[in-house]
């Protein structure tokens, strides 16, 4: 099996590590956090403004993309990377979490045996999703890492969800494994599974026991809510040393400092790209909620010692007016600014790591200081 992860550099004094992935055009240094585009857009960036913020890989949503433009259609047109114009690596998610969704917030579905009926959200038209699906369609539009279709639930599911969960997840998974042989072109692309469990250890390690015995799996997903630390960490600790970890839907920066420290190397959120255009600006003296007063005749840079085009340019005064009066540019400048600091955060804690400088306590009273 072709060697998709490779660790460079290990901390002495934590889990942390500095690894690479190699895709068959790219190469993405770890710890990596990847920003969502769902839809194949970051809300108001361009491919440009992408590269120009330093981004070394964006997210994809198979739910979404299905819908709107379509699958089908993305193919046509060249491939999801030819459509954003994104000279980069993408990975994409299944779109489970959001068809359970669906199904168990609204009704809009059921589970079965072999896949998920649903109804999307836009027009209730039906569709029918499968673990083989659901690879064909993210190998269409062209994904570097594909995540296979999972069973996720709640962080506090009962336990016969939960156990049904595992066993779903399971047997998915041998499906996904059936596809991946059976495709030719899968054996370029990086195909990784997703340990369920909840917040039960035995049940998390069960998961991940079954899933190890169909594959060596170039690297595991974390199913469900990031919300139980100790569940984080134990399943990092499961997940063999030479495979990627991805924590999937980690965002703030501090549960990303936590994370990296446990072992934790790939990362997605929506936080620094949503509470942009809410107006939350995140930066190494802790958040600043620019649509405070206090900033009202502020004539300083979002960040004095930030690159990016916002802090280069504008003043929080400017940005915090450009927000009131709903101005899209306002949106602009501030996801810059987040996603910019994002990987500046994450070169630094690769650099740390490097040099063995990697303290993760004192860099969280740092990010959470509230004094900016």
């Amino acid at each position: 099996m072709r060697k998709f992860f490779e660790v460079k550099t290990r901390d002495k004094s934590s889990q942390a590590r500095v690894g690479e992935i190699k895709t068959s055009r790219w190469m993405i240094e770890t710890p990596c956090f990847i920003p969502d585009a769902t839809y194949g857009a970051v809300k108001h960036l361009t491919a440009e403004d992408l590269g120009q913020v330093g981004l070394q890989m964006i997210l994809g949503n198979i739910y979404h993309l299905r819908i709107r433009p379509g699958t089908r259609e993305i193919q046509k047109l060249g491939g999801l990377h030819q459509l954003m114009n994104w000279d980069g690596p993408i990975l994409t998610d299944s779109g489970g979490w959001q068809v359970f969704s669906l199904i168990y917030q609204y009704g809009m579905g059921k589970v079965k045996k072999d896949g998920i009926e649903y109804k999307d959200h836009l027009t209730g038209q039906k569709h029918w999703l499968t673990p083989e699906k659901c690879l064909e369609d993210q190998l269409n539009i062209g994904s570097d890492i594909l995540m296979i279709l999972d069973y996720p639930v709640a962080a506090k599911a009962e336990e016969n969800e939960n156990r049904y969960s595992v066993s779903t997840t399971v047997r998915w998974a041998k499906k996904a494994k059936i596809f991946y042989d059976q495709h030719p072109k899968m054996k370029e692309k990086m195909m990784m599974a997703i340990i369920q469990g909840a917040n039960s250890k035995e049940l998390r390690k069960e998961c991940f026991a079954e899933l190890e015995s169909l594959w060596p799996w170039p690297g595991y997903g974390f199913g469900g809510p990031t919300v139980n630390d100790e569940i984080i960490e134990y399943t990092a600790s499961l997940i063999p040393e030479s495979r990627l970890r991805y924590l999937m839907g980690a965002g703030p920066p501090e549960q990303i400092v936590r994370a990296v420290a446990q072992g934790w190397d790939l990362f997605d959120c929506v936080i620094p790209t949503r509470n942009a255009r809410h107006g939350m600006a995140y930066t190494f003296s802790g958040p600043v909620k620019i649509y405070q007063k206090q900033y009202e005749l502020d004539d300083s840079p979002i960040e004095k010692d930030c690159p990016c085009l916002a802090c280069q340019g504008y003043t929080r005064a400017y940005i915090r007016h450009l927000l009131k009066i709903d101005e899209p540019a306002g949106k602009r400048l501030m996801t810059i600014h987040n996603l910019t600091f994002y990987m500046r955060l994450m070169k630094k804690i690769r650099q740390d790591i490097k040099s063995g400088q990697f303290q993760p306590g004192r860099l969280l009273d740092q990010l959470e200081n509230s004094g900016n």
